[in-house]
């Protein structure tokens, strides 16, 4: 076989795997850091202040994964809230401006690392114990998909919202960033085109290997 051609098929896969990459990264936020909202009532500490977040399918699970400005737990009282919008978009922010930050399902987190589900006008479901882990100043919660049923939106079309709160103050009061600052990001899931096109390239992989091994 030609070398070029060989090093094509090698190559190929690994192209395939960065346009992956690529193709699924509209969930990662990058927040500035100290955007604490005007109308924030509490203490300015960075385990308020969100770095980043994303939000990811992992199998039958989301992966919720958030990066703060400083370890969880630095401040008393504080917990974050990640509002889902399934396709329902019951509430919103318009009340402080923030019109396009829609949801229907608000995910839980706590420092103590437990956490719950609940449906705009639903109920309530606790996370299972071991669903989230903290490391220093960032967190991960796995939840089920069974918890968040589509309100109308495919997966694909779900949107995301971090925003921490500090139960010390009231209301909206209470919260401290919001991470994107006036929007849902998405959520990022395979694309059946890309896995398509992964599995063609190994498959031609994987016969070369074979003839060249009959050969």
């Amino acid at each position: 076989m030609n070398k070029t051609i060989a090093k094509s098929l090698v190559a190929f896969p690994i192209l395939i795997l960065l346009l992956s990459v690529s193709a699924r990264a509209d969930s990662l936020v990058m927040d500035p850091v100290g955007d604490f909202l005007p109308t924030y009532a509490g203490p300015h500490n960075g385990d308020l202040d969100v770095v980043s977040t994303r939000v990811s399918l992992l199998g039958t699970n989301l992966l919720f994964s958030a990066t703060l400005n400083a370890n969880i737990g630095t401040t008393a009282q504080a917990f974050y809230i990640w509002g889902v919008n399934r396709g329902g978009s019951t509430a919103n922010f318009a009340s402080l401006g923030l019109p396009n930050i829609v949801f229907d399902t608000v995910v839980r987190i706590n420092p103590d690392g437990t956490g719950q589900v609940t449906l705009i006008g639903g109920a309530t479901t606790a996370l299972a114990p071991g669903s989230i882990t903290i490391s220093g100043n960032s967190f991960q919660a796995l939840v089920a998909l069974s918890l968040l049923p589509s309100n109308g939106f495919t997966l694909s079309q779900y949107g995301q919202n971090l925003w921490p709160r500090f139960g010390g103050a009231t209301g909206n009061a209470q919260i401290s960033d919001f991470a994107p600052d006036a929007t849902n990001a998405g959520i990022d899931t395979p694309e059946p085109a890309t896995l398509l096109l992964l599995g063609t390239g190994l498959i031609g992989l994987g016969s070369r290997y074979r003839r060249r091994r009959v050969g």
